[in-house]
């Protein structure tokens, strides 16, 4: 049976472009489907973004209850430090450097993080409007859609590497997200973008005992409504590619210790095998010759 895609992204598929969803799972009110042709998952109709975006932690008075990052956080938690300490090694173990921008950035602790590596001009970017890091860390942080933000002098092809942690799942438009990442670093510049990876054997196993009615609150790690769109390592570099990026590497990782006082370790087996619950990718814009 072909189940209609019609939704606020569009009847096609936004990867490869199919016309054909399966049912995935209910999260009500929330429904997703796949695409039964490159698997990529995504809410049905998903609620307008002043409802998800009140989901981050990021707006006035909104209770910790909901998430662990808070309004006014100026400490990351042991998993946001892991995630922080992945994107520092991804980018230095390849002796990249230079301007970067983080986009999404939220509180702005990853930029913390990185200029703790010696990214000493980084600059983020976090339309929600969180102001954390801005008011309280004194970062270079601008509470604009990143729309706004290319407009701006100099910021168009002006830096060497453009992050985007754990962004491209919350995004309405993944893959227009992805085309302003290429136009904000210059020509052979690299982009950066992690999320999770629904194929992850954590994940899997979730979603397996959520079909089985045996979990409290089946399909709790698709996060509605925060999260509008899940990817895996098979469609996401197809989209990185789409928007005019040359794809270098594609990982998964996953925590290997709950103990915030040990140093982020990750699992190696299950990222050996592909099967971390997190990815990214890491690309490159093509020189100008090469466009």
């Amino acid at each position: 049976m072909t189940v209609s895609g019609e939704s606020a992204f569009g009847s096609r598929c936004l990867v490869c472009g199919a016309e054909d969803f399966a049912p995935f799972a209910r999260t009500p009110p929330g429904a997703w489907v796949r695409c039964r042709r490159c698997r990529l998952v995504r809410q049905v109709s998903p609620p307008p973004q002043p409802v998800t975006q009140a989901r981050y932690g990021f707006a006035p008075g909104h209770a910790d209850t909901v998430t662990p990052q808070s309004w006014g956080e100026t400490k990351a938690d042991a998993h946001s430090q892991f995630k922080y300490w992945i994107v520092g090694e991804a980018l230095c173990s390849r002796g990249l450097s230079g301007r970067l921008v983080d986009v999404g950035c939220g509180n702005g602790l990853l930029q913390l993080y990185l200029a703790s590596l010696g990214f000493a001009d980084t600059v983020g970017v976090e339309p929600s409007g969180n102001p954390t890091g801005r008011r309280e860390l004194r970062l270079a942080i601008y509470n604009e859609p990143v729309e706004a933000f290319l407009e701006r002098p100099g910021m168009a092809g002006g830096f060497a590497i453009a992050v985007a942690n754990h962004v491209l799942e919350h995004a309405y438009d993944p893959a227009g997200l992805l085309e302003h990442l290429r136009a904000l670093v210059r020509p052979g510049g690299h982009v950066l973008v992690a999320t999770p990876n629904l194929a992850g054997a954590a994940m899997r196993w979730k979603t397996l005992l959520s079909r089985l009615s045996l979990k409290a609150r089946p399909f709790r790690h698709l996060d509605y409504p925060k999260h509008l769109v899940l990817f895996d390592r098979g469609n996401l570099p197809r989209l990185v590619k789409a928007a005019g990026l040359e794809v270098l590497a594609v990982e998964t990782y996953t925590r290997a210790s709950s103990d915030a006082s040990t140093r982020p370790r990750r699992a190696s087996l299950w990222d050996f095998l592909g099967l971390g619950d997190n990815m990214f990718v890491l690309a490159r814009r093509p020189e100008a010759n090469q466009a």
